[in-house]
């Protein structure tokens, strides 16, 4: 067979069960993974030394509109930072010029890339220029951007579903902000008329709106969205336990972004339990004013916060951890069939660790390490449909 090529490597974390395999090859032909293990025999042969290949990351929840506002609200409550019309996010947005603010955007891709990460499902407020504005800031990088597009608050019903229907049919789906921003029927009819769109929502990341919901419908956030069907509920920071087990009943999957959560103060999510009930998760960096777009932190964080909770170790066996970083991310953003592992038919995108850096030397655990230890400054390569881009 024509074309391929074996990059040889001393371990390789290997399909959706992140397997780590020793001193294999990744066979790789027009783009794809033909298999991994021996090297093909016709295989022009690339020994790449003593390093760890392994998956980019799947950024499951992103926020690359703020790009700009980096620690602009360092210190300040969510209400204050993030709420339209007049958190400082939003004011700073609406100073500046669309070729700036797809400036900015496309800076916190390249950031992504940097970092390892190879997607991202981002929330795109402004309709649908902002969508277009995003697709603008993505155009030629190496990275998928899924769009999850945002309407204007506070319009007419007949304006709204025009408004929502002009951005399904250009964006990947819907990221809204909060349970009642819309009415809950106008969700149910776009839910109806784009089931093969992604409907996502933040659900209970801050107390205080958790316990009003709860007030005022008897449910918190994450149940009442259940009205209209969302693939996707982000943070859960505040969610009981019996709510998750109704969550994971119904086939809803989750995004955790304990940096950003943790700034905030609004509470570290119990993703531990998320794993007790079998909700399907994935890990998100969030706001870029708030938080970098490093997997690798974010991962190391998750993993602390929740041993430090729970007051005991290994809460979450680092594998868990990654595959939410990488596998599980790529499920709920549906883009496995390309992204997420390293599988025969898979595109041929992986990150080339050095394993000799100062971080990843002498190593005993290396999924332990990738969890805890690892940083954009190990990434020595980055592979992209079996071209280098870094």
């Amino acid at each position: 067979m024509p074309g391929i090529t074996a990059y040889l490597a001393s371990a390789i974390i290997a399909g959706d069960q992140l397997e780590l395999i020793s001193n294999a090859a990744l066979n790789i032909n027009a783009g794809r993974i033909l298999s991994i293990g021996e090297a093909h025999p016709a295989a022009d042969r690339v020994d790449l030394g003593n390093v760890l290949l392994m998956p980019g990351f799947i950024n499951a929840h992103t926020h690359l509109g703020d790009t700009g506002a980096k620690e602009l609200g360092a210190g300040l409550p969510l209400e204050q930072v993030i709420n339209p019309p007049h958190g400082l996010k939003h004011r700073y947005i609406a100073g500046l010029s669309p070729e700036e603010h797809i400036q900015q955007m496309r800076h916190g891709l390249r950031e992504m890339i940097t970092n390892g990460i190879f997607a991202c499902a981002d929330f795109r407020e402004q309709g649908l220029s902002g969508v277009q504005a995003l697709y603008q800031a993505a155009d030629g990088l190496p990275i998928r951007v899924i769009a999850l597009g945002r309407m204007a608050e506070g319009l007419p019903p007949q304006e709204l579903l025009n408004e929502a229907q002009a951005i399904l049919e250009a964006a990947d789906g819907l990221g809204i902000r909060d349970v009642t921003s819309y009415p809950l029927n106008v969700l149910e009819t776009l839910r109806e008329e784009f089931p093969q769109k992604l409907f996502a929502i933040h659900a209970a990341e801050n107390t205080q709106a958790d316990i009003q919901c709860r007030e005022s419908f008897g449910v918190g956030q994450a149940i009442r969205a259940l009205a209209f069907s969302p693939d996707i509920l982000v943070h859960l920071t505040n969610t009981p336990e019996a709510e998750i087990e109704i969550l994971f009943h119904r086939n809803i999957g989750a995004v955790c972004c304990p940096r950003t959560n943790a700034i905030l103060g609004d509470g570290i999510p119990a993703v531990n339990i998320w794993q007790r009930y079998g909700l399907r998760f994935g890990i998100g960096t969030d706001n870029l004013m708030l938080s970098s777009p490093d997997m690798f932190r974010e991962m190391d964080a998750l993993s602390r916060m929740l041993n430090a909770s729970a007051k005991m170790p290994a809460v979450l066996e680092p594998r868990k951890i990654l595959a939410a970083a990488t596998i599980e991310g790529a499920r709920l953003i549906k883009l496995d069939h390309d992204l997420g592992s390293l599988l025969p038919g898979k595109e041929a995108s992986f990150l080339v660790l050095d394993l000799n850096s100062p971080n990843l030397k002498y190593s005993h655990d290396l999924i332990s390490s990738v969890v805890h230890r690892a940083s954009s400054a190990d990434i020595r390569q980055i592979f992209i449909k079996g071209v280098q881009v870094q």
